[in-house]
């Protein structure tokens, strides 16, 4: 392959790098990958080796999500682009930019070549923004596109041969005559509701400007926490589309979406009959919630723009649903070393580190560690939630570290996502990250055990054996610690202050079923 500074991987790094990406990550075939990760280094970016490559996507996602830049993922062809389409996805549906870079059988040798042939444009095409061939001509376009809004992944083939597609256009804001509709309803309204969902985050401290004005009850979604600080007086909580929330929403005469992004929330009913109105970025293309009125383009300005009027709310509404919500969840009959034991002996802990971001895996455990976790700022607490996919907590926290190295990492993961991701406590340990890992550790799928039915599978579906992961910390040179209960979680916890760490947190799973029934009904 070309290295000369006009050769496509030079276009790229010099796009990434502009982007204001420092790292890539990946984990290359020979050849062309070698040149993509040569040119990387000629401009600047530093390449990071992962053990697997939907861990090295998750990586470059985050990373690029709390960097402000757009990192990459370098990986071979055949069997690394397919091992990296659950990376892909992740990047897509939890709107993180991502460049996704493959060597190919070229088009030129494909009638010849039938050896990890593989149409991977077709097989990356869905889970993708868009697909392209890789040139001087479409490295800044990827770039561009893997950023706007909705960011998601940009998957580039190493094909010299391959014709560049056609540039495609942006979508349009709405003008100012929809903007004084949605104004005027908001204005009219007594009892108005706000959820900020993840399009907030294209300006978020515009948007808390305009909701700490208006006042009115807010909930966030997952990839909105931070945008309404947990202790604002006017943070209902979250919104999942659950239990929790319906009541309260269903008792508003008028639902503001601002940002809400229609992959955020769970496949449950609409939780009202009251008028929806949007403000976005881009239009609404999914008719899941019930939009009279949208309004398109810059969100910060046009929420300071249309949130107004005399609203009947309490100044103390949300607070108090808030709280209710936490009292209910901590309200258990369950005994021992649970999850709830868990997070709040971590918020404890957290209480007292200078600056901390913290990464959660899916399973379980996120039902008491999302309503639970204090947070201040978009990012200070990361999850999937558009894929919602297993194994994503770990190498976010490494991406994390890497793009916010004065930060302190927290991993909260369960058993099962750690073991996708095990030898990703290689990764930290020879980078020497700060991550903690804390895991939750009951040898189970114990969501999906919540779930599962009589004839559906048994223990035989949802259960492992007991594993050791302190010792398997240990074995990938990181720190690694068991935790029975409270005291030794919270000695743990001051142990780990510096360096790679994971805990082993031995629980008692009996109280999920409290925590499902109380977040989903």
């Amino acid at each position: 392959m070309p290295t000369d500074a006009n050769s496509p991987e030079d276009a790229l790094a010099v796009a990434l790098a502009g982007s204001g990406a420092q790292v890539a990550f990946g984990v290359p075939g020979g050849g062309a990958n070698l040149a993509m990760i040569g040119a990387l280094e000629r401009h600047g970016l530093r390449f990071v080796l992962a053990h697997a490559e939907t861990p090295a996507c998750i990586m470059a996602s985050t990373y690029g999500h709390l960097s402000g830049s757009v990192s990459a993922a370098v990986v071979t062809r055949g069997p690394g682009a397919a091992s990296a389409v659950n990376g892909a996805a992740q990047a897509t549906l939890d709107r993180q930019p991502l460049i996704l870079i493959s060597d190919t059988v070229t088009t030129n040798q494909r009638d010849r070549v039938a050896h990890q042939r593989i149409d991977q444009a077709g097989m990356l095409g869905p889970v993708c923004k868009t697909t392209m061939p890789l040139s001087t001509a479409t490295a800044a376009q990827a770039v561009a596109t893997a950023r706007s809004w909705p960011p998601g992944c940009v998957h580039l083939d190493q094909d010299p041969a391959a014709a560049d597609p056609a540039p495609t256009d942006e979508p349009s804001a709405t003008g100012e005559a929809e903007a004084t509709k949605v104004a005027t309803v908001i204005a009219t309204a007594a009892r108005p509701v706000v959820i900020v969902g993840a399009g907030a985050l294209t300006a978020p401290a515009e948007v808390r400007a305009a909701i700490e004005r208006f006042a009115a009850p807010t909930f966030t979604t997952y990839q909105a926490v931070g945008v309404i600080p947990t202790d604002s007086s006017t943070n209902a909580g979250l919104f999942t589309n659950g239990a929790t929330e319906r009541e309260f929403i269903g008792n508003a005469d008028l639902v503001i979406l601002i940002g809400l992004d229609m992959v955020e929330p769970i496949p449950a009913a609409w939780p009202t009959d009251a008028p929806v109105v949007s403000i976005a970025p881009i239009p609404t293309a999914d008719p899941y919630a019930p939009i009279a009125h949208e309004v398109t383009g810059d969100v910060g300005a046009l929420a300071a723009e249309c949130l107004g009027g005399n609203h009947e709310w309490d100044s103390t509404a949300a607070a108090t649903h808030r709280s209710a919500t936490n009292a209910s969840l901590r309200h258990h009959d369950g005994a021992g070393f649970g999850p709830i034991e868990v997070v709040d002996t971590a918020l404890e802990w957290a209480g007292s580190v200078d600056r901390l971001t913290t990464t959660v895996d899916a399973g379980a455990h996120f039902l008491a560690i999302m309503p639970l976790w204090d947070v201040a700022e978009p990012g200070d607490i990361l999850i999937s939630n558009g894929l919602a996919t297993m194994g994503y907590a770990v190498p976010a926290a490494i991406g994390s570290a890497l793009a916010r190295p004065e930060h302190r990492v927290l991993a909260l993961t369960g058993d099962g996502g750690l073991g996708m991701t095990l030898a990703e406590l290689e990764t930290i340990a020879r980078l020497d990250l700060s991550i903690t890992v804390v895991v939750f550790n009951d040898a189970a799928l114990s969501l999906i055990k919540i779930k599962q039915g009589p004839n559906q599978g048994g223990a035989a579906a949802v259960a492992f054996r007991p594993i050791d992961f302190a010792a398997v910390a240990q074995a990938h040179g990181t720190m690694g610690i068991v935790a029975t209960n409270p005291d030794e979680l919270a000695g743990a916890l001051r142990a780990t202050a510096r360096g790679p760490a994971l805990i082993d947190a031995r629980i008692d799973p009996s109280t999920y079923t409290h925590l499902f029934r109380v977040t989903r009904g």
